[in-house]
């Protein structure tokens, strides 16, 4: 201490003292960086020592989270653990007295202030460093056994508030995470937001959500390293540690990703220990939550238990997410076939003249009305029908543009495939001048009627695949059009098709509107 103070041996009343009091505060005061800034406070003044502060572990650094004498500019500092005398405290977990700090080569000096004598003592809980109790004094040999003594019990009171807040943190990430999940429902929204949570009050180095499908995981929300890699990013069961977290369906725990042989690098810098956790929803495995840290053996059982339980909420998040891109599916799709539906169509239609519109470019409708489909009804029954449109739709599908694209899908160069009612399809074709789009026409009637009466298991009376033909209509938008007007253009080649002897694709003629007519 600075100021002459009682016989040493005996703990000095001031330090009794000033145990009670933050063992008080510890009670009272949830609010850590308040707690943090009294106890310094409160230790400088009651024991008289020129400078204190309390650095707390994150990651593999120590950081300044509260400070006295010192501007606050220096509250956020890092230092990593093993260098300086805070961070060789943290390392080994032991008090660090060192009453010349000019003999010792690690004394790392922060400000103008000069000083003599340093003593640190390690916040430790359950054997786990949570943080350093800094006290410095401007005279050598200032510290004594009795300074030993009283703050090595005021770190165990802050290792057991500090604790007590990281619970509280947890919970509350928990809860937060909870909350979300009844008021987000589309995973490429509320996964960012989980990812980003979990890094920044776990303070780990990265974290990354993987959902399965089929016998990979994809990357769909990341922070840190990961960051960096495109969303859908793709690792195969049993590669890596995600990988194996996947085909083990357990959490996988590895200390030090050096030693592990089968470890995939993610971008993270120095990366040294990765947990990944299962995301299991009843005895279904949807993903896999990992994370990543800087510091070797960076996760433990407290750890493990937190992540199963945020892994359990990504699950159900997960299952509500596919339950509504189902409904969501259900709610555009025809029933049948799988196509769009009536309403859908027209909803995109919409949306894609204004485009054309807007940016001048070229937008073409392909009308398809199967020939002779009354007689398929008649002849096979309405079973057959039926299993003749789905056929049909499994053509259009395979030889459209982005025929495996979402409900979701914006880009502009995806054909919005629908079934327009009966037998009649309808097909949008952004970017696609009627030229081309009529070459795709052309391209589709061809594997119709080599391959539609085949796959539904039609034949005639000399046993040979009955020939499922449609006529084709194809109409370019142009200037003075609206949705109606296109539609019917397209409709008119179709019948032209008709006239001509079906099974046929005939281009609208671009003709100018009659006044009035849209």
């Amino acid at each position: 201490m600075d100021d002459d103070g009682p016989p040493r041996g005996r703990v000095p009343h001031d330090h009794i003292e000033l145990v009670l009091e933050i063992g008080r505060r510890v009670n009272a005061e949830h609010d850590l960086d308040q707690l943090l800034q009294l106890t310094v406070q409160a230790v400088k003044e009651r024991l008289n020592y020129s400078y204190c502060a309390i650095l707390l572990k994150e990651g593999t650094d120590l950081v300044i989270r509260a400070v006295t004498e010192y501007p606050e500019t220096i509250l956020g500092k890092r230092i990593p653990i093993g260098a300086g005398i805070s961070g060789r405290c943290a390392q080994r977990k032991v008090e660090s007295l060192v009453p010349d700090v000019s003999q010792c080569p690690d004394y790392v000096h922060l400000g103008d202030q000069p000083f003599g004598s340093e003593l640190d003592i390690p916040i430790v809980f359950r054997g786990k460093i949570l943080g350093v109790l800094n006290t410095q004094s401007t005279r050598t040999g200032a510290f004594d056994d009795r300074d030993v003594h009283t703050l090595k019990i005021l770190g165990t009171q802050l290792g057991v508030a500090l604790y007590n807040t990281q619970i509280r943190n947890q919970l509350g990430l928990v809860q937060d995470i909870g909350l979300q999940l009844v008021t987000i429902v589309r995973i490429e929204e509320l996964f960012p937001w989980i990812v980003g949570q979990i890094q920044q009050r776990l303070h780990h180095d990265s974290c990354a959500i993987l959902r399965v499908e089929g016998q990979h995981l994809v990357l769909e929300a990341s922070t840190g390293g990961l960051a960096q890699d495109p969303v859908g990013m793709q690792i195969p069961f049993g590669q890596g540690i995600t990988g194996r977290c996947a085909v083990e369906k357990r959490v996988v725990n590895v200390g030090n990703v050096r030693a592990d042989a089968g470890y995939i690098a993610s971008g993270v810098e120095g990366a040294r220990s990765e947990i990944a956790v299962p995301i299991r929803f009843e005895d279904e495995l949807l993903g896999v939550l990992t994370i990543e840290s800087s510091a070797e053996d960076a996760f433990d059982d407290d750890d493990v238990r937190l992540l199963s339980t945020l892994g359990a909420q990504v699950a159900v998040c997960l299952h509500q997410a596919r339950l509504f891109a189902e409904s969501e599916r259900m709610a555009v799709t025809d029933g049948l076939t799988g196509l769009y539906n009536y309403r859908y169509f027209h909803e995109r239609l919409n949306g894609e003249i204004a485009r054309s519109m807007r940016y001048g470019h070229p937008l073409s409708l392909v009308m398809v009305d199967l020939d002779n489909f009354k007689e398929i009804n008649d002849r096979y029954g309405h079973l057959s029908g039926d299993e003749v449109l789905r056929e049909v739709a499994r053509r259009i599908k395979k030889n459209t543009r982005g025929a495996d694209a979402t409900v979701t899908a914006k880009r502009a160069d995806v054909d919005i495939a629908s079934r327009y009612g009966g037998e009649e399809f309808i097909i949008i074709m952004p970017e696609a001048a009627a030229d081309g789009a009529a070459i795709a026409a052309e391209r589709l009637r061809a594997v119709i009627e080599a391959e539609v009466g085949l796959a539904a298991g039609l034949t005639d009376e000399q046993g040979r695949p009955w020939r499922v033909t449609g006529s084709f209509g194809v109409a370019a938008f142009g200037p003075g059009l609206g949705p109606e007007s296109f539609i019917r253009r397209a409709d008119e080649a179709v019948y032209a098709a008709k006239r001509e002897g079906k099974n046929r694709v005939t281009v609208a003629e671009a003709r100018p509107l009659l006044p009035g007519i849209r």
